[in-house]
């Protein structure tokens, strides 16, 4: 962590301190933590209060495995920071040692693709700088802070991805994220129920760019219609794979289900590329990380090593062989555009799917659940849906007269399926991450 003293913690999120006089103000603090049980020796520990746990309870546990103080929003016997909103304070605190280290930001932005577009930037940039990138599920209010609590003083980029559902997120994110550069990949139908529609998701995801510091750059999907009509007085790069950007991808071919080759346009160089992931939406997360890198000043060569040493996240798009079938394993989360193009991507003797609810669409969620599975009808050759709204995707694809439609459960998925598929054919899994499809994998995983 970067070295934080116990008076700059109490100045940085205006708190005042409590039950410390056997504490000196500059003593250093060694990390931050919300979670009791790992508060070392001279910890910080945050008391937040979230919807199933109050932190403020292991305030005692904390202590007792060796946390020096506490920030609170409640008194208690042990030293603590008293604040009116433990999550801001923690915000406020990450906010200045995003500041004292003086280490750039990149922000990764978007409705769909962040996550691998966010280890796409890392894997590339990590060939010229020694980085700090996302962690996990650390996208939120929650868990950015805990990121710039992982800085180091040999960090010399850190690749933030950032996520939000509401109205305003964005813009507490930014007040202390501050990025220098912010890559956007797409304005999609995600988070409807609280952002109505594509223009309020581009507002919502837009909060952030007054806060890009002076200097600073947007790096923008120019095949995205609200992305293009977006207009600020930051310096914008657009990127794509046509041949009208000076970094493009051509002669795309994809290998299978493991890998995809592409000759890289960088400037007036090229070079051929064997990319480890597969879908026209990796080729435009690749072109992506590649556009920044030409601004950061990375080679063509870095750039290719970069994106072969491109490894899937999680459950996002990792691929399996087994039981002589090929297993798509990409259940981490679900929209309309990410569905289709996992269901594009799909090459096999027969593709099969799993699909489940895409959430938080809002007032079209049934029309958008419908459309899927008229997609489905005319790219699949059999269908698995499970939840209520996975009935609505196996209702799309029978309308648009689909015959192998196939209604199951979480718990029975794996056996219905095992039933159905023969060698050779490809299964992709797919759903929100609140379906849990990743206990349908692990009983996949075990076929043999």
């Amino acid at each position: 962590m970067i070295e934080l003293t116990v008076s700059e913690a109490v100045r940085a999120c205006g708190g005042e301190l409590k039950n410390c006089e056997t504490l000196a103000p500059d003593t250093l603090i060694p990390a931050i933590t919300l979670d009791s049980r790992k508060a070392g020796p001279g910890a910080l520990f945050v008391a937040v209060k979230g919807e199933r746990v109050d932190g403020h309870d292991y305030i005692k546990a904390a202590m007792e495995r060796g946390a020096a103080l506490a920030i609170s929003e409640k008194e208690t016997a042990f030293p603590h920071i008293r604040v009116s909103s433990s999550l801001a304070a923690m915000q406020a605190i990450a906010g200045y040692l995003r500041e004292k280290s003086g280490i750039p930001v990149v922000a990764v932005v978007g409705s769909v693709g962040k996550t691998s577009t966010r280890q796409m930037l890392s894997c590339v940039l990590g060939k010229k700088f020694d980085i700090l990138s996302t962690e996990g599920n650390f996208n939120n209010e929650f868990g950015v802070p805990q990121m710039l609590f992982r800085l180091e003083k040999h960090h010399e980029l850190a690749v933030l991805e950032l996520g939000i559902s509401h109205f305003g997120e964005m813009e507490r994110l930014a007040r202390f994220v501050r990025p220098d550069y912010a890559v956007y990949t797409n304005i999609g139908n995600m988070h409807l129920e609280n952002l109505i529609d594509r223009d309020g998701v581009l507002r919502a995801k837009t909060e952030l760019v007054p806060y890009v510091r002076e200097g600073g750059m947007l790096f923008m999907n120019g095949a995205d219609d609200k992305l293009r009509s977006f207009h600020s007085n930051l310096p914008t790069v657009y990127f794509g794979t046509d041949e009208c950007y000076s970094v493009h991808a051509e002669d795309v071919r994809q290998i299978g289900l493991e890998r995809t080759e592409f000759t890289l346009v960088y400037g007036d160089k090229t070079l051929p590329v064997s990319m480890p992931a597969v879908g026209e939406h990796m080729v435009l997360n690749a072109i992506a990380a590649a556009t920044v890198a030409k601004e950061l000043g990375l080679t063509a060569e870095q750039v290719k090593a970069g994106v072969e040493s491109y490894t899937p996240v999680g459950h996002r798009g990792r691929v399996e062989k087994l039981a002589g079938i090929t297993l798509v394993d990409d259940c981490y989360n679900a929209g309309p555009d990410s569905m289709r193009a996992s269901i594009a991507a799909l090459r096999g003797t027969r593709r099969v799917a799993l699909l489940g609810d895409m959430l938080e669409l809002g007032e079209q969620t049934r029309e958008l659940h419908e459309s899927l599975g008229e997609y489905c009808a005319e790219n699949l050759e059999a269908l698995f849906t499970v939840g209520e709204l996975g009935e609505s995707i196996a209702q799309g694809a029978e309308k648009a007269g689909m015959k192998n439609v196939f209604r199951t459960t979480r718990e029975t998925a794996a056996d219905d399926l095992k039933a159905f598929v023969r060698e050779g054919d490809a299964l992709l899994v797919k759903a929100s991450r609140g379906m849990h499809l990743e206990e349908a994998v692990d009983k996949i995983m075990l076929w043999k």
